[in-house]
């Protein structure tokens, strides 16, 4: 028996695995990404449910991928069981991050502000400075019903860009409300509506001529 031959076929099969792995990995999720932005979430989990799929795919990647599916469906229960799911998975430290932050907004959005609170605790050790003090800033107003953020958020605002603009405009309407000025909370919560319906592009224009 020719052990040498027997080898390279060995290592040659490895190859053409791995091969193989990597490719259908990379269609799989060129599918994925066009279901997604056709709005077909139904049929990115359809295609994940596949058992080529769950058999090439780390599982907690293809968790993320469906919790990014069942998100946008709305499917709250889902989304927790996933979240849940996932924070028992082992992960890089990247990873862990990523799913921290997006459990934490998740469940304070979910008003679940003890199961929030658990994991601001752990971010409390891995976020980054900036990522935490966003965190801490979201829980305060939103479980504590702080209103200490009001002038720093309106400053903030004057050199906000589209984006990061919607979210401070909607913590000042909360913070306001919290601070039992129901007048200027619609004032802000009128105005997250603006930016809304305003044309694409017309945002960033309005943002240098406020203030």
């Amino acid at each position: 028996m020719d052990w040498q031959l027997i080898g390279i076929i060995l290592v040659a099969l490895c190859v053409i695995s791995l091969v193989y792995t990597e490719v259908q990995k990379r269609l799989v999720f060129s599918r994925y990404e066009r279901l997604f932005e056709r709005g077909d979430f139904e049929g990115c989990l359809r295609l994940l449910d596949g058992p080529l799929v769950r058999l090439i795919y780390p599982r907690y990647n293809l968790l993320y991928m469906r919790l990014n599916a069942q998100m946008c469906l709305q499917d709250d229960d889902e989304s927790r069981r996933i979240i849940e799911e996932m924070l028992g998975l082992h992960a890089s430290d990247e990873q862990r991050l990523v799913l921290l932050l997006r459990a934490f907004n998740f469940f304070v959005e979910q008003q679940d502000y003890a199961r929030a609170k658990e994991l601001l605790g752990e971010l409390r050790q891995k976020a980054a400075p900036e990522q935490l003090a966003e965190c801490e800033r979201t829980y305060a107003i939103f479980a504590e019903k702080s209103s200490a953020y009001i002038k720093e958020m309106e400053a903030e605002l004057r050199e906000a860009g589209s984006a990061d603009r919607t979210k401070l405009l909607y913590l000042l309407s909360v913070q306001y409300e919290n601070k039992g000025d129901a007048r200027r909370a619609n004032e802000y919560l009128e105005r997250v509506q603006d930016v809304f319906e305003a044309p694409v592009g017309a945002g960033d224009g309005a943002d240098g001529a406020e203030g």
